[in-house]
């Protein structure tokens, strides 16, 4: 009895693409959505958040003030009003008239934020980051967390950074089969709209899809950035001259009863570095790792909250280290363009609104992905 070899089924590689880019709309696409939308609020995180919250953000302007707060009264004020806090951070306005900031531990609240007038120092309002609701003063906090960590923590964020690549993957999918044949790229971004539902269906979601793609592959990618910076830092270096590992620069942890220098000598041992246009944006402590951090915001910045840091050892005030990545190493200045690039910060308003335009589109993919596959379903 002799038996015939079954030959095995070859798997055509285009159209296990078009199950892959298929599966992977429908089980990611809602959170692609989300993620698009709540970007593109964040992109004006602070004019939407001063507009709601007009309480919180304005207050005595500078001109009409004999003594202008100081970081050591900012965290002071804090302290008397939640006597278990631990400051961990004081910002100054970021405009004129605005307010300071100050962020903080205490006993119930996680990442507590109070806003203090400008002259005299008087509470504003506070919050906590990271609560949940849909108030005025809660939404944008709220916007953010769930845009960097899915309300999940860091576990959140790592999640959110893998998330980014395999969005990734699926927008280079979708290319692969967007892309036309002999290269008639006009006929391919063409959409007809006096042709069948599902045609003009299937037009849109190629033919938009090829226009932004390359927006919402630098989203992506970005985004994988900032939920995996260490993996991405550790990939760029492998290719371009990074500098000093950042997280490595500390000292041993302040022990409680310990003496440290103040919040303003630490301001006044960063001041030389006031030059050029330069201005404090912020001081952050870490006593458990001995230092405080000033940010300085150039006038050519890439950041709102600036890119200069000044490590200042805590007990001595030496200056440990001062990084500006925007003059650094060709590596750094790529890290340093990430976020900004993610966020709408680097490029003037005319990037700003085009990430946020981006940030619309999967909805439009969303949508059109699961109408063409439907209509194609009923075709058939």
């Amino acid at each position: 009895m002799s038996t015939a070899a079954v030959p095995l089924r070859r798997i055509s590689f285009r159209p296990a693409m078009a199950w892959l880019h298929r599966w992977a709309g429908l089980t990611l696409g809602l959170l692609f959505v989300l993620m698009g939308l709540s970007g593109t609020l964040l992109v004006f995180e602070h004019e939407i958040d001063e507009a709601l919250n007009p309480q919180l953000f304005h207050s005595t302007p500078a001109a009409a003030c004999s003594a202008p707060l100081t970081p050591d009264a900012a965290a002071a004020t804090v302290q008397a009003q939640w006597p278990k806090a631990r400051v961990g951070g004081v910002f100054l306005p970021r405009h004129e008239g605005g307010s300071w900031r100050v962020t903080f531990k205490a006993p119930g609240i996680e990442t507590g934020e109070a806003l203090l007038d400008a002259c005299n120092g008087a509470l504003l309002g506070s919050r906590d980051r990271a609560a949940v609701g849909f108030g005025a003063q809660y939404l944008m906090p709220m916007m953010q967390t769930w845009h960097l960590n899915m309300f999940q923590g860091k576990s959140g964020r790592l999640a959110q950074g893998y998330i980014g690549a395999a969005i990734a993957v699926l927008l280079a999918v979708g290319l692969y089969l967007a892309w036309p044949a002999k290269r008639q790229w006009l006929r391919a971004l063409r959409i007809k709209l006096n042709q069948s539902t599902y045609r003009s269906h299937y037009d849109l979601h190629r033919s938009i899809g090829l226009l932004a793609l390359l927006p919402l592959l630098l989203l992506a990618l970005t985004g994988f950035y900032n939920g995996l910076p260490e993996v991405v830092s550790s990939m760029v270096g492998s290719v371009a001259q990074t500098g000093a590992e950042r997280r490595a620069i500390a000292r041993p942890a302040l022990q409680k009863g310990e003496t440290a220098i103040s919040w303003n000598q630490a301001q006044a041992i960063a001041a030389p570095y006031l030059r050029d246009g330069a201005a404090m944006a912020g001081i952050s402590r870490q006593p458990d790792k001995g230092i405080f951090i000033a940010r300085l915001r150039r006038a050519d910045d890439w950041q709102r909250t600036g890119t200069l840091r000044i490590y200042i050892d805590m007990r001595s005030g030496k200056i440990l280290e001062a990084i500006n990545p925007l003059s650094g190493k060709p590596g750094d200045r790529f890290l340093a363009a990430l976020f900004p690039l993610h966020s709408g910060q680097l490029g003037g308003a005319s990037v700003k609104w085009l990430v946020a335009l981006a940030g619309l589109l999967p909805a439009l993919f969303f949508i059109t992905g699961i109408t063409t596959w439907l209509l194609r379903r009923k075709k058939k």
